[in-house]
């Protein structure tokens, strides 16, 4: 009896070790970016950049920190919307599904940073249990190599790494929330910021803000990528 209770309480710690009670929708990631550019003579210094991802349900938020560029995405349906919030003028640009230059898919907006397809990549490792579970990928083709370690029970990007001629890119997770409790308040400060719908922004050329964006190309459709993110590479 002694062996089988060892042996069933074997079995129970190995079951929990591999469960994970955390939903991937439902949690803020935190995320740095170093970009090198590669030089003739010498490497030049890392520029880095601070991200975020915030999920709460059909609700995702994408901020460039570094910029004060936000980009709340809706999934309404099966299509999604999007306002883009601008922190330093307090403004937001809602935008229509079909003001999207090209509809995205909800899976466009659920990650923050774009890497390849799993499949095309070679799996070479897998540790840790749990929320931690960690699978690394690595893929190399005629123009860069990838370095992926990805969280499948979380659905995050820990680490991802992008190598060619010119550029280094790497992201690097450095914590995450299994909460919305950031995600709510962020949304609440947006939402109290002035607002703009994307088809009225040519009639109020009379507010600098729209004005600028005028100028910079915001009166153009955008991306079915969220333009806040300089994404390393397209499925």
């Amino acid at each position: 009896m002694k062996i089988i209770s060892a042996l069933l309480c074997l079995l129970s710690l190995s079951s929990s070790a591999s469960e994970c009670h955390i939903s991937p929708n439902v949690i803020s990631a935190y995320y740095q970016l170093s970009t090198q550019a590669a030089n003739s003579e010498r490497m030049t210094k890392p520029v880095q950049q601070l991200f975020e991802l915030h999920r709460n349900n059909n609700t995702v938020l994408q901020r460039n920190v570094s910029a004060g560029i936000n980009d709340i995405w809706l999934l309404n349906g099966n299509r999604l919307s999007l306002n883009r919030a601008f922190e330093k003028y307090q403004h937001t640009i809602e935008y229509q599904p079909n003001e999207l230059r090209h509809q995205p898919q909800w899976q466009d907006a659920f990650q923050l940073v774009m890497t390849p397809e799993l499949s095309q990549m070679q799996l070479v490792e897998q540790n840790k249990a749990g929320c931690l579970l960690e699978q690394h990928f690595v893929l190399k083709d005629k123009h860069r190599e990838y370095q992926l370690t990805w969280l499948p029970k979380l659905q995050l990007v820990k680490f991802f790494q992008v190598n060619d001629v010119e550029l280094t890119r790497q992201w690097q997770l450095t914590k995450f929330q299994p909460n919305a409790e950031k995600t709510v308040s962020l949304l609440k400060q947006y939402a109290s910021y002035q607002s703009t719908d994307y088809a009225d922004i040519g009639d109020n050329e009379g507010i600098p803000f729209l004005a600028t964006m005028i100028n910079q190309g915001f009166s153009m459709p955008v991306h079915n990528r969220p333009a806040l993110v300089d994404k390393p590479h397209q499925h």
